[in-house]
Parts: C-alpha cells; sequence; structure tokens
C-alpha cells in the first residue's frame, strides 16, 4: 500500500513538472509571438513548429495555450489584441471550443460559450444562438451574454430575453457594455415595459450608460410597478442622468421606500435639488432618529447649499457634528 502511494505521488509530482515546463514554453511563446510585427505567413510557420515542443495533442495542453491566450486578450488592446483571433485558429483551438459547445453537458457547452465571449470571436455566434432558448436556463444565460459579445448588431434581441438575470450576469452584461460599447440598442425604449422585471432594471441600468432620458411619466409608471431594485435602478438613473424634473417625485417616494433606497433619494437630490428639497430635507433632519439617514440628509443639505448649516441649526450638537464630519471626513 505504501508503496502504491509513494509511486503515486512520484507520478503526480512528475505530471505537475510536465505542466510547469509546458506552460513556461507557452507563455515565453506567446508574449514573444504577440509583441513581434504581425505577419500571417510567419506566424503560421512558427506556430506549426511550436506545436512540436509541446505535447499538444493532451487536451490539458490545449486548455493551457487557451487560458494563456485569453488573458492576453483581457489586457491587450487595439492590434496586438486582434492578432490573438490568427493564433488561436492557428492552433486549432477554435473546432476545440466548439467540440466542447457541442458536448452532451450543459456546464462543457458553457466552457466553450465562455471561449467565445473571453475572446470577443465574432465567427463563434452561429454556434451561440441555438442555446439561447435552451431549458437549461444557466446555458440559455450563458448564451445571451456570449451573444452580447459576439454580436456585430445593436442589442436589440436582449429585449426577448424569457428568464431573470441574476447579479452576476447582470454584472458580466455591464462589464461587457463598457468594454465593448456596442451601438445603443434602438428599441431601448420599450425594455422598461417589458414583463420580465430583468430586463426593466437592464434598462434603466442602459438608459443611464447611453445617457437616454427616462421620461417623467415613465418614472413615476416604474415608481408604482417596479420592484426595490428596479426602483433602485432608477433613482440611480435620475441621479446619473439628472433628470431635475424627478425632485418633487423622489420627495413623495421617499417615504415609500425602505432604508437603503431612501438614502439613495438623499445623495440624488443632494444632485440635482433646489429650494423644493431644501426645505423637505430640513424638516426631514429634525424628523428622522435614524442616525444613518440623518447623516445623510446632511450629507445633501450641504450638496446643494454649502453654506446652509452656517446660520441653521447651530444649536443642535448632533447636527453640527456631522455637519463638521460632512465638510471635514478627517474630524
Amino acid at each position: 500500500m505504501v508503496i502504491i502511494l509513494i509511486t503515486n505521488r512520484i507520478i503526480y509530482e512528475a505530471f505537475k513538472f510536465r505542466i510547469k515546463l509546458a506552460k513556461s514554453k507557452i507563455d515565453v511563446f506567446l508574449t514573444s509571438l504577440i509583441f513581434c510585427p504581425f505577419d500571417e505567413e510567419d506566424f503560421a510557420v512558427e506556430i506549426e513548429r511550436f506545436k512540436k515542443r509541446i505535447p499538444f495533442h493532451k487536451t490539458w495542453c490545449k486548455e493551457i495555450i487557451l487560458n494563456e491566450i485569453i488573458n492576453l486578450k483581457q489586457n491587450l488592446k487595439g492590434e496586438t489584441s486582434n492578432n490573438l483571433h490568427f493564433i488561436y485558429e492557428r492552433f486549432d483551438l477554435f473546432n476545440y471550443s466548439i467540440s466542447l459547445v457541442k458536448n452532451k453537458q450543459w456546464y462543457i457547452k458553457s466552457i466553450g460559450l465562455f471561449h467565445f465571449q473571453a475572446l470577443g470571436y465574432i465567427k463563434a455566434e452561429e454556434y451561440v444562438i441555438p442555446y439561447l432558448n435552451d431549458k437549461n436556463k444557466t446555458l440559455s444565460t450563458n448564451a445571451y451574454i456570449a451573444l452580447i459579445a459576439l454580436t456585430s448588431d445593436k442589442l436589440d434581441f436582449l429585449i426577448d430575453y424569457p428568464d431573470s438575470i441574476s447579479l452576476t450576469s447582470e454584472i458580466k452584461i455591464m462589464d461587457i457594455l463598457h468594454s465593448r460599447k456596442p451601438p445603443m440598442p434602438t428599441n431601448l425604449a420599450e425594455w422598461i415595459h417589458s414583463p420580465n422585471p430583468s430586463i426593466v432594471k437592464l434598462g434603466v441600468k442602459f438608459m443611464a450608460y447611453y445617457n437616454f432620458t427616462i421620461s417623467k411619466e415613465d418614472v413615476l409608471k416604474l415608481f408604482e410597478t417596479g420592484t426595490k431594485a428596479i426602483r433602485k435602478e432608477v433613482i440611480l438613473a435620475i441621479r446619473n442622468l439628472y433628470i431635475e424634473d424627478a425632485e418633487s417625485i423622489l420627495i413623495q417616494q421617499f417615504g415609500k421606500e425602505q432604508k437603503d433606497n431612501r438614502i439613495e433619494i438623499l445623495t440624488t437630490l443632494g444632485e440635482i435639488g433646489s429650494e423644493i428639497s431644501l426645505k423637505f430635507l430640513s424638516k426631514l433632519i429634525m424628523e428622522t432618529i435614524d442616525t444613518d439617514v440623518k447623516l445623510a440628509t446632511v450629507y445633501s443639505i450641504n450638496a446643494i447649499d454649502g453654506t446652509f448649516f452656517d446660520n441653521s441649526f447651530t444649536t443642535n450638537e448632533e447636527i453640527m457634528k456631522m455637519t463638521r464630519h460632512v465638510k471635514d471626513p478627517y474630524l
């Protein structure tokens, strides 16, 4: 038994060393290749030669190359980054990714989809589309996220997404939006009327990103019918888009919201507020007993009028202490 354990350990350490050695060679080769002047013929020849220096026929070796190409793609920009697509093809890794997408296991399919997404490999679009309506919701979501990264068209198709979008997926979508900067969906105004709350929420985020102003009527409707998360996005959008017309709406909405959304409303009023907000906030600061809300109120008042507390609430030690903190956080 001991001999078997020792033998297995030796085999394991030898395999680890083999992987480490191959990875080192791959790192050096890809780095040197990517920073050379691009020549399609020379690159092809160099790649074929390099394949013979590593155990390229092994799946683990292909995965190391793929991971390194993806890492380079995520850290490089411009033409240098685009040359990685040629390298991806010449290593025949596109076909490897396709083989994963065609696997019976959904999680292996998702790995293949991720390869296309991470590399922004537009040629793979046709292999992604069939999974948009897959009965496995996780796979379907992964396909939508991949298509966002690949599509050469606008993102209009997202309005038809039927399921809930997790926070993780939402973050991925917004990350792709900021990195790819695709054109604004032509049907974006319709997103906030979708029966799918996830699309409504995403639509509000997109509107803020594309500087697409939400109408006062839509703000009211979203506050009336939207979930807490949607209402929060609307509050943030009002702030980012500087929708001054929504000031009175926010004041009316304040009492209907829970603490975290109330604080977001106060922060937004600090950005867009006028004398109307000052009047509301002056009353609120005396009525509220929640320290966090009161501090947020002080921040908002000071943002609207930096001299307000010079002549107001000067005898209220709690408010004055908060005011001093707002004006100088180090106190």
